[in-house]
């Protein structure tokens, strides 16, 4: 079943796909995380998260000759300084790849300006979906009192 943004139900579930296909990554299953990504079709304004994450489940691969043209679509589709983490996957494709200097390209893209002579990049990575649990998730009902209440 493959699924295009035409309704909010239809883009609620291309989230809930992204967000699974990026809790298989932080648990090192990318071929399932490839799995839930291949299910949509029109990712539409999602694009560049289903870019960049499937180029990081194919960079988990080892599969960095199809990692590079997702996590470069990515960085296009991200405005700087968004598409940090998409060039910085770049860069590593590139060197596994063996192709340095545009692996330093990559790199200097994703390297702010006014960072210090000297001073390394790193790289946070932060989720992009954060799944609700019990423990810190409130129905709507307990948000429209928590409202009433201001």
């Amino acid at each position: 079943m493959n699924m295009t943004p035409d309704t909010p139900t239809d883009a609620h579930k291309i989230v809930r796909r992204l967000a699974a296909a990026e809790g298989y990554l932080e648990l090192n299953l990318p071929d399932y995380a490839l799995g839930e990504m291949a299910k949509i079709n029109d990712a539409g304004a999602f694009e560049g998260i289903l870019h960049l994450l499937r180029g990081e489940a194919l960079q988990a691969q080892a599969r960095f000759d199809e990692a590079i043209p997702a996590l470069n679509r990515a960085a296009e589709l991200f405005p700087a300084p968004f598409n940090h983490r998409a060039l910085l996957g770049l860069s590593h494709c590139y060197r596994e790849q063996g192709e340095v200097d545009l692996a330093d390209l990559a790199e200097a893209r994703a390297t702010p300006p006014d960072l210090p002579p000297g001073a390394k990049l790193q790289l946070v990575i932060v989720p992009i979906f954060q799944v609700a649990t019990k423990a810190n998730r409130r129905t709507n009902v307990e948000v429209e009192q928590a409202e009433d209440d201001e």
